[in-house]
């Protein structure tokens, strides 16, 4: 099982992330993307495969880090990823401008009241608190074409912004966002988790906008498949998403090794993880990884009616029952 950053299509770095000694080789392989945050039943599958019952055994796996979930789409309609983690926006525009045939299969990261929302920050010591305050300023946004990246677009507009031509848009990923702002090269940028809660125990930072403002509920991130990797290779998807749904109950029933595992992949320590991760400070995960087609068709007709997806999409005419995570 191996573990590589890529960027842009597929473009392996040579930084290797994890090694473990190959199985049979006439077992499947499947090549998953992967990025941060709320990655958990991945990073366990990655780092604990001793813990499931299919991985290394009915498949095998090779994991590539990529900067967002656009990277990911491009590395899916190339064929150079056969699953990854996709926002509804990411994955409309592979279907819709990229032509490509996917299954909907697992949930990642959603938010609903309660629990915690991406947000844009500013520095306290700076006059921003709204998003007239940022005209004429540098913001940050992480994978342009991403999921988060449209919902800034919106909130700018619906504020009366151009993010043509009031802002300057740049992209950074998550991890880079603190060190950005803090050195006064952007006015805001935007925070997940973990990194929003290791910028807010250092302090000196404020929220100016949250996701949930325009939209609650709704799903951020979740698992998809290629359909002629998965027709082709059915049985080894549906052990993957076997493992994807134990891996989901076991970071929730077990939130300290959840919390270690998430301190490896992302190296933020293990002190900083405990204050909010597997809790409500943190994104809402259904307990056994099932899509929420409901709000996931919620954003679809958000973006769809703002002119970003080209043409109307039913998600779940690309969800597959019998792969997908359930409570059964």
């Amino acid at each position: 099982m191996r573990a590589k950053v890529l960027c842009g299509w597929a473009a392996v770095a040579s930084l290797l992330f994890f090694t473990a000694p190959a199985s049979s080789a006439d077992i499947p392989t499947i090549r998953i993307g992967w990025t941060v945050p709320a990655e958990e039943a991945k990073w366990l599958i990655m780092k604990r495969p001793e813990l499931f019952k299919n991985v290394n055994k009915t498949y095998k796996v090779e994991f590539f880090q990529y900067q967002g979930t656009a990277p990911i789409a491009q590395a899916l309609v190339a064929k150079a990823a056969d699953c990854g983690t996709q926002s509804p926006i990411s994955f409309a525009q592979a279907v819709g401008e990229g032509d490509f045939q996917g299954y909907i299969l697992g949930s990642l990261a959603q938010e609903k009241a309660g629990y915690f929302s991406v947000f844009w920050g500013a520095l306290d010591s700076s006059p921003i608190h709204n998003a007239q305050d940022l005209k004429g300023k540098t913001i940050a946004s992480t994978a342009f074409n991403s999921g988060i990246y449209f919902y800034l677009l919106e909130w700018l507009k619906k504020a009366g912004l151009d993010p043509a031509k009031d802002v300057k848009l740049v992209e950074i990923p998550f991890p880079q966002v603190e060190d950005q702002l803090r050195a006064g090269r952007i006015a805001a940028g935007p925070f997940a988790q973990p990194f929003a809660s290791r910028a807010f125990e250092k302090g000196g930072i404020h929220k100016v906008f949250e996701m949930s403002e325009l939209l609650s509920p709704l799903t951020d991130t979740f698992e998809a498949c290629g359909k002629d990797f998965t027709d082709k290779n059915t049985q080894a998807v549906k052990d993957y998403m076997e493992d994807f749904k134990q891996a989901t109950i076991y970071a929730i029933a077990h939130p300290e090794d959840a919390k270690k595992v998430t301190s490896e992949v992302t190296k933020i320590d293990y002190a900083t993880l405990d204050k909010y991760l597997m809790t409500k400070q943190d994104f809402y995960r259904d307990p056994v990884g099932t899509p929420d087609f409901h709000s996931i068709q919620i954003t679809l007709d958000l973006f769809t009616k703002a002119g970003y997806i080209k043409k109307p999409l039913k998600a779940t005419d690309y969800e597959r029952l019998d792969l997908s995570p359930s409570a059964n």
